[in-house]
């Protein structure tokens, strides 16, 4: 039995190496691109973080998103051209930020992240996957006490489902991550969170691309899906710029492009791109090097070492599928850089640093779809917004255990196409 997989970014290979441990045979695996993971996997923040598992409609997003139009530094930005394309996605999406179905969605989105970074741990120790990954945890650093009080409450909110929070005083935050002594007295203190990860994405899925090649799953690259093959209400394949593919069965984990190879066969797909953007930094000569991810959640944006560079990645821009990159936005991030860590902010030179900008699928509800569909053999992997490299690992289990009809590890319910 054939089964493609549409997609090379995380979430694809991961659905693909999560049928091949099964057992399953005949897989393929299609991108778009000349590469696997150029799009949204290629430079996002690189953090994974179960402890950042609230979706962004939180209760009152409407005024974060009103006040975005007369801001350039807002880190959630609505551009008006966006608007029209919107409207009921919109919607749907302003009725989930209740504080009873956000708070329900963070618990379903937390569970999954949990599962899902065990398990790529896992997936590295066995397959020897390198990929400037740490498991150092993330800190989450505040000016103010005010600041604090909803990030820590939301963690108390999710340690009896496993979430591990320490709360530091300004001196432990520092202790934690010396790095941050230029700025300590503007700091009141931060949350650690032990569990979270980071490592280059990228990276992970160019060493996972070797291996599913090395196991027999084959990849074509540069290769694009105009549409789905159905008849009589099951998959046939897919038509692409190539010709026919038949297929038995089909996952499609093309993030933000989801909706559009599903919705000519009738599977409505709520899913729109909010850009986020990245800035790549050489650390090569540079002395007092961070060595743990610090996250500004005021600005939805993370500070991350990855081996002899420092990610800088965040915010959140709704403006369709334009992905050409505002420097308003990179200047954020440089700001952000300097406030953070001004010593090696005085090291750098921004000018090398290497800008860059994906889209991120973002469900309406922020709980990602992965689950079968009423078509037979079509399948969908999809809508995983700012977690993706969180969730990845654990949505492709997730999705293979219901392709097969195993018992999955988490109740597949919540994630349903259809709910």
């Amino acid at each position: 039995m054939t089964t493609l997989v549409i997609g090379g970014g995380l979430i694809g290979l991961a659905t693909a190496q999560a049928l091949q441990d099964r057992g399953q045979s005949d897989i393929v695996v299609i991108e778009a691109r000349d590469g696997v993971a150029l799009e949204t996997s290629f430079a996002n923040a690189g953090i994974m973080t179960p402890s950042m598992s609230d979706p962004w409609n939180g209760p009152g997003v409407h005024w974060q998103l009103l006040a975005s139009f007369f801001n350039s530094q807002s880190a959630m930005k609505l551009r008006l051209r966006a608007l029209p394309s919107l409207v009921n996605w919109g919607l749907r999406f302003l009725r989930h930020s209740s504080p009873a179905r956000h708070s329900r969605a963070t618990e379903l989105n937390f569970l999954l992240s949990d599962y899902s970074v065990r398990q790529t741990r896992r997936l590295r120790d066995r397959l020897g996957l390198r990929y400037d990954c740490s498991d150092v945890g993330t800190l989450k650093v505040f000016r103010n006490v005010d600041a604090m009080r909803g990030p820590l409450a939301l963690a108390l909110h999710l340690a009896p489902l496993g979430l591990q929070v320490n709360e530091l005083s300004r001196d432990e935050t520092i202790a934690a991550e010396p790095a941050l002594a230029p700025i300590a007295a503007q700091l009141v203190g931060a949350l650690r969170f032990p569990d979270d990860a980071a490592g280059d994405a990228h990276q992970f899925c160019r060493a996972l691309e070797h291996a599913l090649r090395q196991s027999g799953v084959e990849l074509r690259c540069g290769v694009k899906i105009k549409a789905l093959r159905v008849r009589d209400n099951r998959v046939r394949g897919v038509i692409s710029d190539q010709g026919v593919i038949d297929a038995e069965r089909v996952v499609v984990a093309a993030g933000c492009w989801s909706p559009q190879l599903l919705q000519p066969v009738g599977v409505s797909l709520p899913i729109k791109p909010a850009k986020g953007y990245s800035l790549t930094i050489d650390l090569h000569g540079v002395e007092s090097r961070p060595r743990i991810p610090i996250v500004d959640d005021a600005m939805h944006a993370a500070v991350t070492p990855m081996g002899e560079r420092l990610r800088v990645g965040g915010t959140a821009e709704f403006a369709g599928f334009d992905a050409r990159i505002d420097s308003r936005r990179i200047d954020n991030l440089k700001n952000l850089t300097r406030a953070i860590y001004p010593r090696l902010a005085e090291q750098i030179d921004f000018g090398l640093a290497r800008a860059w900008t994906g889209l991120r699928p973002m469900s309406c509800d922020g709980v990602p779809f992965i689950s079968a569909t009423r078509i037979d053999g079509l399948y969908v992997n999809a809508g995983h917004g700012h977690l993706g490299w969180t969730m990845a690992v654990g949505s492709g289990e997730l999705l293979a255990d219901q392709m097969l009809s195993r018992a999955p590890a988490l109740d597949p319910a919540p994630f349903r196409v259809q709910r």
